[in-house]
């Protein structure tokens, strides 16, 4: 069972996501594949590790929301919960949600 930390790191991590993948996705749609935006957007989708790696950074320094980003420090006591459940723990999280889109 999640505790109050764990739910808003899950949907820290959720929007997160949706926001970081889906923008590059968003990109790739947009451009010719030849494009210079379009490469960059691939090669980041592409780097599963640096893409986990990218998202974990963060997941702990800015709050995602649906559709929103938040940050400073109004922010701070949230992103102090979510880092207290552990990379190990936020990271797992972030593979199963990039393993949900398919990535």
């Amino acid at each position: 069972e999640c505790n109050a930390r764990q739910k808003k790191a899950f949907m820290n991590v959720y929007h997160a996501c949706n926001w970081i993948v889906g923008g590059w996705e968003n990109t790739m749609q947009d451009n010719p594949e030849d494009s210079e935006e379009y490469k960059g957007a691939k090669a980041w989708l592409d780097d599963r590790e640096g893409l986990m790696n990218y998202i974990y950074s963060e997941v702990i320094s800015t709050v995602y929301h649906e559709g929103a980003m938040f940050w400073g420090a109004s922010e701070e006591r949230y992103l102090r919960d979510i880092r207290f459940c552990g990379k190990a723990w936020i990271m797992e999280r972030i593979d199963r949600r990039l393993r949900k889109m398919g990535y």
